[in-house]
């Protein structure tokens, strides 16, 4: 959990804007990183699920056709999590519900621990749960493209872009730019937001693209785009909320959010590049 705390500590500096574009990468599927870069990008995100005081996973036995496979849930919503645990669980176990609590894991070890489940015989089936609310944001979005949107059962990223150019807006970080992949639309929105105050006149050149997590991690697996290193997995409101509750106490010298870079004349937003 220590690359959480160390994101929490950097998220302050990623409030200023974006601004100028990467170009984006057309076919998700042309694009790669080696597995621990992969494994490391996804550490920076946390995943909720349940356990008991000495670290167990609640494992569910699940009839699955004419066999029993046996699954341990993980939640990208704490929310949803904890609801599972008061409405569903201490209806089903009370007693077994009374032990256990909502932890956090990074989503590198989630990915870990289930790549290797599955290289073993009757291997337990670790499965993620997305936010229902951000599947049914990114169906509409996918509708309102033309694609079948109500198909989508993945874990939806939302990606802010240029239509025309086909070209990603980036966040700054340090002194490189990158691009973020969004876990909740409205933080995508909000980007947009920013970006269009910033350039009025390309406002109507964007759009939120909607890709799907697992589509994203086998993209990243196998190809070898130096573009890759510029995604950034970035978390859901909520979960930066907790990543934050992991930091010391001392939040007084906790970096604050910047600002918009279109504010300071000695940094005026870049167009993007053509």
């Amino acid at each position: 959990m220590k690359s959480l705390v160390r994101l929490g500590a950097t998220l302050g500096l990623v409030g200023g804007i974006l601004l100028g574009g990467l170009p984006a990468m057309e076919n998700l599927r042309a694009i790669a990183l080696p597995e621990d870069q992969v494994v490391k990008k996804l550490a920076e995100v946390p995943v909720f699920t349940l356990t008991n005081a000495q670290g167990d996973f609640v494992v569910r036995s699940i009839k699955n056709e004419n066999q029993t496979v046996s699954q341990v849930g993980f939640f990208v919503s704490k929310q949803d999590a904890q609801k599972f645990l008061d409405d569903r669980l201490k209806k089903e176990n009370p007693q077994l519900a009374n032990t256990m609590k909502v932890v956090a894991v990074s989503l590198g070890d989630f990915y870990t621990m289930a790549q290797a489940s599955k290289k073993k015989p009757d291997g337990t089936v670790f499965t993620l749960v997305p936010a229902q609310q951000q599947v049914e944001l990114a169906r509409t979005l996918l509708t309102q493209s033309g694609q079948q949107g109500q198909q989508f059962n993945g874990i939806p990223l939302f990606v802010p872009k240029f239509k025309k150019d086909n070209n990603y807006l980036t966040i700054p970080l340090g002194n490189e730019r990158f691009i973020p992949f969004y876990f909740d639309k409205q933080q995508a929105v909000a980007l947009i937001d920013r970006f269009k105050q910033a350039v009025p006149a390309e406002a109507a050149n964007t759009e939120i693209q909607v890709v799907d997590l697992q589509s994203v991690i086998q993209t990243l697996l196998t190809s070898n785009d130096p573009g890759l290193s510029k995604i950034v997995l970035y978390p859901s409101q909520e979960s930066i909320q907790f990543i934050r509750t992991l930091q010391p106490a001392a939040g007084q010298n906790q970096a604050q959010p910047a600002r918009p870079q279109q504010q300071q004349p000695a940094t005026r937003p870049q167009q993007p590049r053509r």
